[in-house]
């Protein structure tokens, strides 16, 4: 160890750092475990693309969608070759389908939202909830109330609601 000449008197010196090679490796693991229990991952399927005219395609055929009034959906009879339908048209006609589900989920009208996957969380598998949640979910919450973000609902957009002991997800 060598002495810092421009200090006087008795007291430590400074210590210099000599050429060799570190010999200590720290490693930490955290302890961190959620407090909530296990969340629900939400994700579009690797196969589905993500405009809205596609969505609603997807979400009817999966659903088999007839109105109340035993008509097809305008996308449907689009789909058959009854009426176009516009872009304005697709989108409006999915923000309906997710706000009108959005009402429908067993959820509490907010939950906080993590990219943070764990060991026992559980995978979302029905299409319309996967876009309704991605559409209703920023960073680091989901609305239920809030007006559906279509720009949300990409492929590759994981999310994970976390959700109070005792309430799951369907």
């Amino acid at each position: 160890m060598k002495r810092d000449k421009r200090r006087k008197g008795a007291g430590s010196g400074l210590l210099h750092n000599m050429s060799g090679a570190p010999q200590a490796q720290i490693q930490h693991k955290s302890p961190h475990r959620r407090v909530c229990g296990p969340g629900t991952i939400f994700a579009l399927p690797e196969n589905i693309g993500a405009g809205p005219e596609t969505l609603l395609r997807n979400i009817e055929r999966q659903a088999s969608t007839i109105l109340a009034d035993g008509k097809l959906s305008r996308l449907l009879r689009h789909v058959a070759g009854q009426a176009a339908l516009t872009g304005a048209e697709s989108d409006r006609d999915l923000r309906e389908h997710i706000n009108a589900h959005a009402l429908t989920l067993p959820f509490p009208p907010a939950a906080l939202v993590t990219d943070r996957a764990e060991n026992g969380d559980e995978r979302c598998t029905d299409l319309l909830t996967i876009i309704t949640v991605l559409a209703k979910s920023s960073g680091h919450v989901y609305l239920r109330d809030k007006e559906p973000n279509l720009a949300q609902i990409r492929p590759g957009r994981r999310v994970i609601l976390l959700f109070p002991r005792g309430r799951t997800a369907h």
